[in-house]
């Protein structure tokens, strides 16, 4: 058994204190380390080295950057097609460094693709969403795909040891689980770095990460090494104690010493603080992308095809866990319900590329298509969808969009729909309630008249500033806005049409009343926020590094280092006591 902790269960609040952006004052780099790094290329012979790099605006660990007040070096691997196409050199990496402040990780195309889609995509992600690995897990190609993800966690921990500088105040922020294992190899070689995880995804409960026969506790003791682990709700980090306390043998958690209400271990001598952080969105980014001409000619355009008709949206990853199939079968079971809303309501979805491949993603694609063509050959045209002009020129009811669409034309679809609806089975976050609320209403453009299908909807304008969200209660952001939203258990498609049906049909007063709780937490919670909390609770979590010493044991990934502080008193004092004469605790 390892670890250690207070003999007692405190739980004090996982929410995060208030800090304001620059209190206390940040010394240091911040080195944010990601699978990618937030950058986009494009092919460009004109360009140094055959690509157009530029910041990708809409990358994750470049928006919740944004409130750092200390200088941020990123690290990670680059951005497809340019990671495959281009040779490592020290001028690449010097271009990019002197740019954009990004340091790549250069990961062989094998290794890459047994490390991403071999193990992240196809063994841990299941995992994380609370699937139990199937049997062929236990199979040479994982034990090779599992070998790629050590080696690839190892180099980017070497990425980072050619340009940290504890002593100087640099702190490591590590962005999800690609990178579980980034702190044993960075606690090995820089005992004394500040690191800090948030993982973007969800936490399982300990009976299922426990299926994880020979890798869940080396998962565990990576995350652990860390002095900071960070989850999106309360729930995933209560997961992650339980599974600490079941397979590393950590007995409890408690408040740690030294105030802020901090819940965390005593992990070696050294505190691990977990913590939940909300993670908004870049409203002032999002204003720019509404603002733009692209934005206001899309939305003219969805204006004038869906005049007269309720705009339903829905946005999602190609993925088996976003629930996209039951969605399209909760819309035909609200079209078998609601006769009067065939040919009046359309639902657009539109489909991100899929983060990996396999017969799995393009299944899931054949399904959806399937289903969209049987609502529309079911339900348009007349009320019961068979008569000639149904059968000439049907009219479409759900309509699949297949990526990448640009944000423009996202942003102008949100801002268009009356609902938006979002079934995922399980979601770490997810964060199209918060676009799709802030688009509602920052933006200042024409709209869709839905006519007299809805309550005040003749003749629009964007005036009334309303939203309606249908939630599934299986997302993290569910949790976060609460009573703003229509939540649903994703499994069962009548409560989702029903909710549909209500959202649709909602009173202007209740619709507004939601939108503006919805609204309120964005304001509160915008992206910028995420970094002075996360690098206040960092620095308060490693605070006592430098004056400790640390004592490595451990092979492999079962390295752990044993934090030693000053007032340590060696036994060896009592044993020359003993041998003077003295008794001994425990001794009569």
């Amino acid at each position: 058994m390892q670890g250690s902790s207070s003999s007692s269960f405190a739980m004090p609040s996982l929410l995060p204190p208030i800090i304001p952006a620059g209190a206390g004052g940040s010394p240091g780099r911040r080195i944010v380390v990601a699978h990618r790094l937030p950058l986009l290329a494009t092919p460009d012979k004109n360009s140094p080295f055959g690509f157009a790099f530029s910041l990708d605006a809409d990358a994750i660990p470049l928006q919740l950057s944004r409130g750092f007040t200390s200088p941020v070096t990123y690290i990670g691997t680059l951005p497809s097609p340019a990671q495959s196409e281009l040779v490592p050199s020290d001028e690449l990496d010097a271009y990019l460094m002197d740019t954009f402040n990004c340091l790549p990780v250069h990961l062989a195309g094998d290794r890459h693709a047994m490390f991403y889609h071999g193990f992240c995509k196809h063994y841990l992600w299941p995992l994380l969403h609370y699937m139990q690995p199937p049997a062929f897990m236990a199979s040479s190609s994982t034990t090779a795909a599992a070998a790629a993800f050590i080696a690839a966690n190892r180099q980017f921990a070497d990425r980072i040891i050619e340009v940290i500088s504890p002593d100087d105040g640099d702190l490591v922020v590590v962005h999800d689980y690609h990178l579980m294992l980034l702190p044993t190899f960075l606690r090995r070689k820089c005992p004394h770095a500040g690191v800090g995880i948030f993982l973007h995804s969800p936490f399982p409960p300990d009976e299922i990460f426990t299926s994880a026969a020979g890798v869940g506790d080396e998962l565990l003791r990576g995350l652990l090494n860390a002095d900071l682990v960070g989850f999106h709700t309360v729930d995933y980090a209560r997961n992650f104690i339980s599974c600490c306390a079941r397979l590393v043998g950590i007995r409890s958690a408690a408040a740690v010493h030294g105030g802020g209400g901090h819940l965390g271990f005593n992990y070696h001598g050294r505190n691990v603080i977990v913590k939940v952080f909300a993670v908004g969105i870049d409203l002032s980014h999002l204003r720019a992308t509404l603002a733009s001409p692209e934005a206001a000619a899309k939305a003219r355009e969805i204006a004038d095809e869906y005049r007269g008709r309720v705009l339903i949206v829905g946005v999602d990853d190609v993925d088996v866990f976003k629930g996209v199939k039951l969605k399209l079968l909760a819309m035909e079971k609200f079209f078998e319900k609601n006769r009067t809303f065939r040919g009046k309501v359309v639902l657009v979805q539109i489909n991100n590329p899929a983060r990996s491949h396999g017969a799995d993603i393009d299944a899931i694609r054949d399904e959806m298509d399937k289903i969209a063509h049987r609502i529309t050959r079911r339900f348009a045209g007349d009320e019961e969808g068979e008569g000639a002009a149904a059968a000439a020129a049907p009219e479409i009811l759900v309509r699949i969009i297949d990526g990448p669409v640009p944000m423009h034309e996202k942003v102008a679809y949100y801002a268009a729909a009356d609902c938006c609806v979002i079934t995922s089975v399980r979601d770490g976050l997810n964060r199209i309630p918060y676009y799709y609320t802030a688009c509602r209403e920052e933006f200042a453009g024409v709209v869709p008249s839905s006519g007299d299908v809805v309550p005040g909807g003749a003749g629009r304008r964007r005036s009334n500033k309303t939203s309606a969200v249908v939630l599934s209660e299986f997302a993290g952001s569910s949790a976060c806005l609460g009573d703003g939203v229509i939540r649903v258990n994703p499994w069962s498609t009548d409560a989702i049409a029903d909710a549909m049906h209500g959202a649709i049909t909602m009173a202007g007063e209740d619709k507004l009343a939601r939108h503006r709780s919805n609204y309120r937490y964005l304001r509160e919670h915008d992206a910028a926020t995420w970094a002075p909390a996360f690098d206040g609770t960092l620095r308060f979590a490693c605070r006592d590094h430098a004056v400790m010493t640390f004592v490595g044991l451990g092979f492999g990934m079962s390295f752990r280092a044993i934090a030693v502080r000053p007032e340590f008193q060696p036994l060896v004092h009592r044993r020359e006591e003993d041998e003077q004469g003295g008794v001994l605790p425990g001794r009569a």
